[in-house]
């Protein structure tokens, strides 16, 4: 009962105790308190009432009952680091227990190799502990001796064998009431799918285990120990180091098992060295191996130590001495049959090799290519990589390029199994070492295509397909509803002037959680990813007037790569870091110009522009032609307002993640019947009275999806689309005259950035037959306008479901609402809506978002930069969902100023233009003051329509 329900196991041995039992039965009641001491509470009480069991069992002259307590009394002693004393009792319980009784003994023993990590050891007691539990019919037992069987199996990268006793675990698991074990047995096959490298199933797994302990009240540190494991694999290392910590802390509070506490400040260094924070991952390593050796846990201990190594390399410690005891790791590891050998001996041959020592570092890196063939994804990306530096060594640029295509196919296979954007683009960190390897051979023996080639390779791959839809989970869908209705109270109440209750803030956290930890869950449902870049398809669509600047970073150096007229060439610019710099001195400049007396400043915003141009383009800039230009940046350079470069300052300009991604937009169709959406969020100073403008302007009348309403009155303060701090993300204001809103009144063949007859052919071509799925047309009102019907959502129109049925499938939308920007977890960035957030994982449940959508809020086009070179954020959302070019804002800028920056904006889209064509001609048509100039640059076109 201890197990299946600990608090009433408890309750029960403590009455029993009241009522002055005999010492056998005393002894019991010890041995339960001492296990629930021992598994939930303190370590100390739990060694005193085992003991006192022990000694109870002695007076009662009962051999079998006293081999029982000396095994959960060794297993405590494990726990509690003295492995010493735990293995004698142990020794004492084998001796004095007899048949089944010394078969649970065994079990138990088995249980603590597995935990010193002496795996031979525990195979060779659970083979003789079994067939004796079975002869018995002692189903709870033999099934813990099977689940501990298979773990231990799995430690040893037998996944197969791990598999089968897990099954038949769990057969015998469904016969009984032990609910402890049940999610135990849940907890292990989540354990088993990470192996197996499904890293969604793992996860899915997990938090179900999760469930079910929360039900029993039991602490959950094992758990977590094997939750971060898999939220490290899958590219959450920041959140892994987060739950490892926060694990420590509540262990210690508790005096809980040395044993774990051990385990979770090795989960901790190997997270915190996956985040980038070498010194914190020395900490914490260096903490655990000395407890680990404490412990007599050799196992474990060189586990520690390989990361101990890892994170003294990151802080630039290489040395003679480092390779030798990274050399030393790696083959205990190899003895003990661990799977992270291959990473120490890439370890070892990567310092060696930064040593020169180039015949050293050949001998560790043979060993670790051998992981390449064979295991799990990221065991056989660390052999590609190991193999492409073996090459490197070599002088052979085209055995580092092989190697590392071998490398990135593994990790794309893995990564489409992943069914959630923000999985796929963190998975990408595990290639970003392989793809820089191949950006520098190429660099050196292929010239400008293959650099480009490679730098496309593993750019933004998380745009290549759409995310796996969402699944029609009643939970998820109820979570999200109640997730929104709690987020529109809160906003209702700093609206007010306050604070949200901290019940309110709590309840809305854990709604996140949940939508996201469910949204994880989802299994890729492509095989890979078949659309391979290709130099000569990308310039042929370019023809001879329009120019593709890719940016490279190599070493953090700015490489630019100018594509177009039939050629690629290669400028060297400046460096990364003070680019980055540059840039958020930009913002700042056009965050100040946004409000008016702000003009002195103009030179300056102008001035830092030319030097952002210098550093971006250098010698590039003078070779762009006069035709239309599209900008690809790296991920890091997402905030550039492109437009205030002189050299691009009056080009019809567009921006895209990658080259990859902008000819897939350019093949995207635009969908049938032409229709348009424009939505008007509520709480705008405004009141949106562009939006009346343009459905005039469109239609001449309004379709029955909102009422009316009339222009404000004369007199309206401007104000400032304002974006102030916020401790989850910042949140864009309109608190003027909006400029917001508009339709197209007709959509033209897919276009590119604009510019060159024989490129605009191929993009109508590539229009008329490929692209994405064709959306529902659903029309409001009767008696569709030639061009298409416009639709306008306001009002309590403007609800999430409502919104979400018209802009699936439309021509254009146009969203005029607040916006906030989520730094800490980017795919809940939001448009509000009138029952709360429009966030990305609602859009991804679209069949087909629109086919060109205007977001004329701040910070619309801010995102995260995660992976290898990946975005998360609202607009890289939409654009492998079907979306072909987006309008979109990357600074605050004033509220006034937009309102004839969208009427001229879409004033050229009804002329036939492109968005990037219609943005250039807006700009201008804009006055010449500071404060319409700033507006202007702060907009960007993205995609090719």
């Amino acid at each position: 009962m201890v197990f299946a329900a600990p608090g009433e196991a408890l309750a029960r041995a403590e009455e029993l105790l009241s009522a002055d039992p005999s010492p056998l039965h005393a002894s019991v009641a010890h041995q339960v308190i001492g296990i629930w001491q021992r598994d939930f509470g303190d370590t100390r009480r739990a060694l005193a009432h085992l003991r006192r069991a022990r000694d109870l069992a002695a007076r009662a002259e009962s051999a079998e009952r006293e081999a029982d307590v000396l095994a959960t009394l060794g297993v405590a002693l494990v726990h509690a680091g003295r492995t010493r004393a735990g293995l004698a009792a142990f020794e004492r319980g084998v001796a004095r227990g007899s048949g089944h009784t010394r078969a649970r003994v065994l079990y138990r023993r088995a249980y603590v190799w597995w935990v010193l990590g002496r795996h031979g050891e525990a195979l060779e007691d659970v083979r003789r502990a079994i067939p004796v539990l079975r002869q018995v019919d002692d189903v709870i037992w033999t099934a813990r001796a099977l689940t501990l069987r298979a773990t231990v199996h799995l430690a040893q990268g037998s996944v197969e064998r791990a598999n089968a006793d897990f099954t038949a675990a769990e057969a015998l698991w469904d016969t009984t009431g032990q609910e402890h074990d049940k999610a135990d047995a849940v907890e292990s096959r989540g354990l088993a799918a990470f192996r197996a490298g499904d890293v969604p199933a793992a996860l899915r797994l997990l938090d179900e285990a999760a469930e079910r302990y929360a039900k029993l009240g039991t602490p959950t540190f094992m758990l977590t120990i094997r939750r971060c494991e898999v939220l490290m694999a899958a590219g959450l290392a920041t959140e892994a180091l987060a739950e490892a910590d926060g694990a420590i802390a509540v262990l210690d509070g508790i005096g809980g098992q040395s044993t774990r506490k051990a385990e979770l400040l090795l989960v901790a260094a190997r997270a915190a060295r996956l985040a980038d924070e070498p010194r914190t991952a020395l900490a914490r390593a260096a903490v655990a191996v000395r407890l680990f050796a404490g412990q007599r846990r050799t196992w474990y201990e060189t586990h520690a130590r390989l990361v101990l190594i890892e994170a003294r390399a990151a802080t630039g410690r290489g040395s003679g001495r480092l390779v030798a005891d990274a050399a030393a790791v790696a083959e205990r590891l190899a003895a003990f049959g661990a799977p992270a050998a291959a990473e120490a001996s890439l370890l070892a041959g990567r310092i060696a090799l930064d040593l020169g020592w180039t015949a050293d570092a050949e001998r560790h890196l043979a060993v670790a290519a051998r992981s390449r063939h064979g295991g799990p994804p990221l065991a056989r990306m660390t052999g590609w990589a190991a193999q492409a530096l073996r090459a490197r060594a070599a002088g052979s640029p085209r055995g580092v390029l092989e190697a590392c295509r071998r490398g990135l196919d593994v990790l794309d296979d893995h990564r489409m199994t992943l069914g959630a954007s923000e999985l796929r683009a963190r998975a990408t960190a595990q290639g970003a070492e392989l793809a820089a390897m191949a950006q520098r051979a190429s660099l050196v023996s292929g010239g400008p295509r293959r650099l480009l080639g490679w730098s496309e390779r593993w750019r933004a791959t998380v745009l290549s397909a759409p995310p796996t839809r969402p699944p029609a989970d009643p939970v998820l869908l109820t979570a999200m509803t109640a997730f929104r209705e709690l987020a529109a109270r809160a906003e209702e109440t700093r609206s007010d002037g306050g604070r949200p209750a901290p019940a309110l803030e709590r309840e809305q956290r854990r709604l996140e959680r949940e939508i996201r930890s469910r949204t994880l869950h989802m299994r890729g449902e492509a095989p890979g990813d078949g659309d391979r870049f290709d130099v000569a398809r990308l310039l042929r669509r370019l023809g001879d007037e329009v120019r593709l600047v890719e940016l490279a970073v190599l070493d953090g150096r700015v490489h630019v790569l100018l594509c177009g007229q039939g050629r690629v060439r290669r400028f060297e610019a400046g460096l990364l870091a003070e680019a980055e710099a540059e840039a958020e001195h930009v913002q700042a400049g056009l965050r100040r110009l946004a409000h008016p007396g702000a003009e002195a400043r103009l030179p300056l915003v102008e001035a830092a522009g030319a030097r952002l141009q210098h550093l971006l383009l250098g010698p590039a800039a003078a070779h762009l032609g006069s035709g239309p230009v599209v900008v690809v940046p790296p991920g890091r350079l997402h905030r550039v307002p492109w437009a205030l470069l002189p050299a691009l300052r009056d080009r019809v300009l567009s921006v895209s993640p990658s080259a990859s991604s902008w000819l897939r937009a350019g093949d995207t169709a635009p969908p049938p019947g032409g229709r348009q959406v424009l939505v008007r969020g509520p709480g705008l100073a405004s009141g949106g009275a562009e939006v009346s403008e343009l459905s005039d302007r469109y239609t001449g009348r309004r379709t029955p999806g909102g009422a009316a309403t009339g222009t404000p009155p004369p007199g309206t303060p401007a104000g400032t689309r304002h974006v102030p701090p916020h401790d989850e993300g910042e949140r864009g204001e309109r608190a003027g005259p909006a400029g917001a809103g508009g339709g197209a009144t007709r959509v033209p063949p897919a276009a590119g950035a604009g510019g060159g007859e024989s490129a605009r052919r191929e993009r109508e071509v590539a229009g008329r037959t490929g692209g994405g799925r064709p959306g529902p047309v659903a029309v409001a009102g009767g008696g569709a306008a030639a061009r298409g019907a416009t639709v306008v959502l306001e009002g309590d129109d403007a609800r999430v479901p409502r919104v979400l049925r018209e802009l699936d499938g439309a021509a254009l939308a146009h969203i005029a609402a607040h916006g906030t920007f989520r730094a800490d977890s980017p795919l809940f960035s939001s448009l509000r809506m009138a029952d709360g957030p429009l966030i990305v994982h609602d859009f991804e449940r679209l069949d087909r978002s629109p086919y060109r959508i205007i977001l004329p809020c701040c910070d619309t086009a801010r995102f995260a930069s995660v992976g290898a070179d990946e975005l998360l954020g609202l607009v890289t959302a939409l654009l492998p969902l079907g979306t072909a070019g987006v309008v979109a804002c990357t600074a605050p800028v004033n509220d006034a100023a937009v309102v004839p920056l969208m009427l001229a904006l879409h004033k050229g889209l009804d002329a036939g233009l492109s968005l990037a064509e219609a943005l250039r001609d807006a700009r201008a048509a804009l006055p010449g003051d500071a404060v319409h100039q700033a507006t202007g640059w702060a907009f960007s076109a993205f995609g090719a329509a």
